[in-house]
């Protein structure tokens, strides 16, 4: 019962905080609260492990907030060496099982979320069959600069590499000035990081 209260709760905040598809300076104080509140109900429902199997619902409007939380080294989960765990939440198509996970590297995933549905709405082109989530887990792996796969990538999630994935998804955004055509930018190029 709990958990639909929840996600309705998520979806009625949803509506409201993300009906103004302007720039992010263009909007006003109560919008830019309303956007803040709903990324703490998504950030509360990641902590108590209420996240669905659809990725909740952020927008261009949420990038600030999200941000705000991409310092937290909070890791959130369980030790799977401990007994039972349960997965955090992550895209179902992904086979790998992730325990733990910064609170921090959990939002900026979600910022990626926002800046690639910004991009495609609809889901129909690059994000299609994701089921709205933006990769299949919240961390991040090598990428080769010159596009080249070099055998399996090693997957980091690490406080070091989440101040670098901070550090450049801040610079994106102070660049594009929140701009929606922004969203068109990687945050992560030339980085030498992709989102898993």
């Amino acid at each position: 019962m709990m958990k639909r209260i929840v996600i309705l709760s998520l979806a009625l905040l949803s509506l409201t905080a993300c009906s103004n598809l302007s720039d992010y300076d263009n909007l006003d104080a109560t919008t830019k609260a309303e956007a803040s509140a709903f990324v703490d109900e998504v950030m509360q429902a990641f902590r108590n492990g209420t996240i669905g199997i659809r990725c909740p619902d952020v927008k261009w409007v949420h990038i600030p907030a999200l941000l705000e939380y991409g310092n937290s080294t909070e890791i959130i989960g369980d030790d799977p060496s401990a007994g039972p765990a349960r997965a955090i939440p992550s895209n179902p198509i992904s086979s790998y099982l992730m325990f733990q996970c910064s609170e921090g590297m959990f939002a900026l995933w979600m910022a990626e979320a926002a800046r690639i549905h910004t991009l495609d709405p609809m889901q129909t082109g690059i994000n299609k069959g994701m089921m709205g989530w933006p990769s299949q887990n919240p961390m991040v792996q090598r990428a080769y600069m010159d596009g080249a796969d070099y055998g399996s990538p090693l997957i980091i999630n690490d406080a070091k590499v989440q101040q670098e994935v901070l550090a450049a998804y801040t610079n994106w955004w102070k660049a594009g000035k929140g701009k929606r055509e922004a969203a068109a930018t990687d945050p992560l190029e030339g980085t030498g990081y992709r989102w898993h």
